[in-house]
């Protein structure tokens, strides 16, 4: 009962409940006010009609009756006991001397005021006029039960109407709330039937099932949010795939050399190899090919997390890359590889981590080495190509890469020939560890290929003072 309460559904049909309520009673209220103003004017007009109506009625009776030389108010009183029941009024007519002359209810009432022109005491009298004088005056006042004839015609009065018109507002204010609570209930129970259908698919999804993804059917803004959940279900499953991966690949890469000291050891333990020092040396490398992968996935890991501590100088790049290409050089010439390095005419300077970036050129100097056959070349160029940009570019002549696999030399663990072992082909983190640093700088790299003419990877830094980010930290 509490979970329907709180939900977001009974929430709208309440909100929308009180907001119906408040604007049906404000109607109403509004409504009856001014019908009743307006009732209040009618009933005041209607009365000022009725006097002149008798008003004139009493007139022309006396100018009838004084034409025909029948005394001034002969046949007044027949004519007010007709009138007085058709218009629902006691009728009082005076003479000038204030001496009641007609009164259309004398024979059902008690007397009205014949006390002579004493009396200046009741309802407000309306002159009756003829000629240019005034003969007299009417008094209209409501007849009361006491003094009503039995042929009296009652009007219906206007506060009858103004109660029965209160009545129907109150009833149609009823039937048009509940209404609108069916109307508001259905179309709010169809507008979050997409969000209950996205709550159940993302309640699945934090179940495990990352294969699950929402329909983008509803409005625009439901199927907005469908869409970003399903990106968002989607970036999950690549992550929980690629976890499941770099699991893999991890266990892999240290099966390998944690086999081979295994196998080492347990030879030397049962005799069949003497522990000299070529076995020990053997043993050693292993440890060292562990020890450089466990470097390799702490740094990955710092990077990708934000982790990873920089410690920014301004530094020259050229100088740099130059120190970088006579490391690898050595290396190169065993393998019957011409390294070249084209310097840049000027200094290019860049705030940078040395070790890292060191670290970047490095990785790739020793990728494109090592794809490069004998007899080959790898050159190395540094320049500025745009203000607040500097380039390196490293350029082999080896087999290349296929186009589908150009987009995946970045990632973890991966090679472009998977029967490589490290000793021949590394484990697949230079070039991934190499993106991050990049990045991690405020640069961009890529890599260019065709096969069989050889494979350009470049990388971009912003020059020095042109990366807020790091030029805040000097």
């Amino acid at each position: 009962m509490g979970r329907w309460v709180f939900s977001l559904w009974a929430r709208l049909v309440l909100g929308f409940a009180v907001i119906l309520a408040v604007a049906l009673g404000s109607v109403s209220f509004y409504i009856s006010k001014v019908a009743e103003r307006e009732a209040g004017h009618l009933e005041r007009r209607r009365d000022e009609v009725r006097e002149a109506r008798i008003t004139r009625l009493v007139a022309d009776t006396y100018s009838r009756e004084w034409r025909r030389g029948e005394g001034d108010w002969n046949g007044l009183q027949p004519m007010l006991e007709r009138t007085g029941p058709l218009f629902g009024r006691r009728i009082v007519v005076r003479d000038q001397k204030g001496n009641v002359v007609g009164d259309s209810h004398r024979r059902h009432g008690p007397p009205w005021r014949r006390q002579g022109p004493s009396i200046v005491h009741g309802p407000p009298n309306s002159p009756i006029v003829m000629g240019n004088g005034q003969i007299g005056s009417i008094e209209l006042v409501p007849a009361t039960p006491d003094s009503s004839s039995p042929a009296t015609i009652t009007e219906p009065s206007v506060s009858q109407m103004i109660s029965a018109l209160n009545t129907y507002l109150i009833w149609t204010g009823i039937a048009a709330g509940f209404g609108g609570l069916v109307l508001v209930s259905l179309v709010s129970r169809q507008i979050l039937s997409p969000v209950q259908a996205l709550s159940a698919v993302a309640s699945r999804l934090g179940r495990g099932d990352l294969s699950q993804r929402a329909g983008n059917s509803g409005p625009t803004e439901i199927k907005e949010l469908a869409n970003s959940f399903n990106r968002m279900a989607g970036s999950l499953q690549e992550a929980e795939q690629q976890r499941r991966s770099l699991v893999a690949d991890i266990a892999h890469e240290l099966r390998t050399p944690l086999f081979n000291i295994q196998g080492y050891l347990e030879a030397v333990k049962d005799g069949l190899l003497d522990p000299d020092g070529e076995t020990i040396d053997t043993i050693h490398a292993q440890v060292l090919h562990l020890g450089r992968l466990v470097e390799d996935l702490r740094l990955l890991a710092q990077a990708e997390g934000g982790a990873l501590f920089l410690e920014i100088e301004r530094d020259s790049l050229d100088d740099l890359v130059g120190r970088s290409v006579e490391a690898a050089r050595p290396r190169a010439e065993a393998s019957g590889v011409d390294l070249l390095y084209l310097a840049p005419e000027r200094v290019t300077l860049v705030d940078m981590d040395a070790t890292r970036i060191g670290q970047v050129v490095s990785n790739i100097l020793a990728n494109a080495v090592q794809h490069t056959p004998a007899g080959g070349q790898v050159r190395v160029a540094v320049e500025t190509v745009a203000e607040g940009r500097v380039r390196v570019t490293v350029d082999d002549y080896g087999e290349g890469i296929p186009p589908d696999d150009l987009l995946l030399v970045f990632e973890r663990f991966y090679r472009v020939d998977p029967s490589r072992s490290r000793s021949t082909g590394g484990v697949g983190l230079g070039l991934t560890i190499a993106k991050r640093l990049v990045e991690t700088h405020g640069g961009v790299i890529w890599a260019e290929s065709e096969t069989g003419r050889g494979t350009t990877v470049r990388f971009e830094l912003p020059a020095a003072g042109h990366n807020p980010s790091i030029h805040a930290n000097l």
